[in-house]
């Protein structure tokens, strides 16, 4: 049996996924029990990404805050459809 389905990579920090969604990588949500994680694609993208993350480049604020204010409303509303 082969597996064609690509492993994502489970995120819990905001502020790295906030980072990604900002450049344009945006994160698919998953809801594991009360938790939502964000998943990634294992390619260069999130790789680069990450690595100017942890070396932190300088972002302009306001995009950065919009960014995570994007994600936290995409985990409520994730986080309000499971009743």
């Amino acid at each position: 049996m082969k597996k064609n389905l690509q492993q994502k990579i489970p995120i819990f920090d905001l502020n790295l996924s906030a980072f990604q969604h900002l450049h344009g990588n945006t994160p698919k949500l998953e809801l594991q029990g009360t938790r939502v994680i964000f998943l990634f694609n294992p390619d260069d993208t999130f790789y680069r990404l990450s690595g100017l993350y942890n070396s932190n480049t300088p972002v302009n604020i306001i995009d950065y805050v919009n960014a995570q204010r994007q994600l936290r409303a995409m985990m409520l509303a994730m986080k309000g459809g499971q009743k």
